[in-house]
């Protein structure tokens, strides 16, 4: 074959190929209709990705497969409805034990639409067993917005009365609404599938994607386990904090550290801040609420010290100051020093939890390596809580320690230096353009990763680790 043949040849090739994929992207988009909801985008206007879920109580295991909720709706018109008498085409929440329990949720993603506020309902969910849905809905996966409650095959939502025009949204989670204790194998909602009536995401012809995560290792995967909608910071001021530490004091040394947490912590979370000094004595200096950085970083600044150290009745007030507040919660508690007061903070940390909320407790034992009781205690404390104890012995310590309430943040730029994306670390990945990346990773100082390949249809990850105070990162 000639080299002009070969050419015509290529060419044809390559038409037929983009002929094709413009063939397959207007078959994709062509309109469905499921339970006389007419989806303009058809089957791509529903979840494709599954990223998180927990089930809370009573849901068998044939009802508990996330990926039940993925793709266009499956249970209608077979006889596939409610929890008997077929194959399941649904995954159950759970039922929780009231308003203040938030176990029993379900996180799903959009990714080749979006999301947006249409005129009309928005949004679609498909509940087979006739049981309401909480429903938020969140532009990247950390912070989301409540948008109402929906039942039905399907129940719709207009999400306009809380977002402004042009928001652009790729996650909703749902959540069961707490009612009487139904004991059935799908209890709580039965999700089938989730529609958004939004836009397309542009794709070029052809082109390939890959996804991009950035994963955290070691004392790293704390800060990502689960990120917290409420924190409440819990400081020991009593007299003990006024000793001597490297070239300040204890306290001197907290309040430097918290001042500087306090501008990473991401934004839409909401914070509090409590502290405890002399028997009886525990101040809630900020109430846990949407962060104001300036009020809490004057509420640091002025903290003094003085009295013993009541931890059970910090742990108790921290209880008052839980409640009523939905989502989940974050306490990180930092003392030098064991109870003081003839309190049993194990009991009133075992009382926290029993109150039914969705939160951990992370203790931070604040130079107590040589006080072998009072670190027993404080390690006892996270462990019927459900956190972790952290042994700190110098700033950086922590400073590291601390850093759990401020998770890592990550930015994605293509070959001409654009930021693509920007994440969390541990959160939902990136899907990108098979290509080469600059990621910077915002630790102190920033870790920059120069030609990070995504190929198509593959993984690649980052994984991060933290040794004796310095940051690393290694390419999979």
């Amino acid at each position: 074959m000639n080299t002009s043949a070969r050419a015509s040849s290529i060419f044809l090739s390559l038409m037929i190929g983009f002929l094709i994929t413009m063939v397959s992207s207007l078959a994709l988009a062509e309109p469905a209709t499921y339970s006389d909801i007419t989806f303009p985008l058809g089957d791509r206007s529903f979840a494709d990705r599954v990223v998180s879920h927990r089930a809370a109580s009573c849901v068998r295991v044939s009802f508990a497969n996330p990926r039940d909720a993925l793709g266009p709706p499956d249970c209608d018109g077979d006889g596939c409805r409610a929890c008997y008498g077929c194959d399941t085409c649904a995954v159950a929440l759970g039922y929780r034990l009231s308003e203040l329990d938030d176990r029993g949720y379900l996180t799903l993603e959009f990714v080749d639409n979006l999301l947006l506020d249409v005129p009309g309902d928005d949004l679609f969910v498909y509940i087979t067993n006739g049981k309401r849905c909480q429903v938020e809905i969140s532009a990247n996966g950390i912070n989301f917005i409540f948008v109402g409650e929906v039942n039905g095959y399907p129940g719709g939502i207009d999400i306009s009365p809380f977002v402004s025009d042009k928001e652009e949204f790729h996650f909703v989670r749902l959540r069961d609404v707490p009612r009487d204790e139904d004991h059935s194998p799908c209890s709580g909602p039965s999700i089938d599938a989730v529609g958004a009536m939004g836009t397309a995401l542009e794709v070029e012809p052809g082109e390939a994607f890959g996804v991009l995560e950035v994963l955290p290792l070691g004392e790293l995967a704390i800060s990502a386990e689960r990120p917290a909608e409420n924190l409440l910071l819990i400081l020991d001021t009593s007299t003990s904090m006024d000793e001597s530490f490297e070239d300040s004091s204890k306290l001197g040394i907290a309040k430097q550290i918290l001042t500087e947490l306090v501008d990473d912590i991401p934004d839409g979370t909401k914070v509090g801040f409590r502290s405890f000094e002399g028997c009886g004595n525990s101040k809630l200096l900020v109430p846990i609420g949407p962060i104001n950085r300036a009020h809490l970083k004057a509420q640091i600044q002025v903290l003094q010290t003085g009295g013993a150290t009541p931890l059970a009745y910090a742990l108790d007030k921290a209880r008052e100051d839980c409640a009523q507040i939905l989502g989940s919660k974050l306490l990180i508690l930092v003392s030098d020093v064991q109870e003081t007061c003839r309190g049993d903070p194990i009991a009133a940390a075992r009382a926290l939890v029993a109150a039914g909320f969705d939160l951990r407790v992370h203790v931070v034992g604040y130079d107590v390596a040589q006080f072998q009781a009072a670190r027993e205690q404080l390690k006892k404390i996270a462990e019927v809580a459900g956190g972790v104890y952290f042994d700190v012995d110098n700033t950086e310590g922590l400073r590291s320690a601390l850093r759990i309430a401020a998770p890592l943040h990550y930015r994605v730029y293509d070959e001409s230096g654009q930021e693509v994306f920007a994440g969390v670390v541990g959160e939902p990945e990136a899907y990108l353009s098979a290509g080469l990346y600059r990621v910077v990773i915002d630790t102190l100082p920033p870790l920059t990763l120069e030609s990070v390949a995504v190929e198509p249809d593959q993984t690649t990850t980052i994984a991060i680790n933290r040794l004796d105070g310095t940051y690393s990162a290694e390419v999979k």
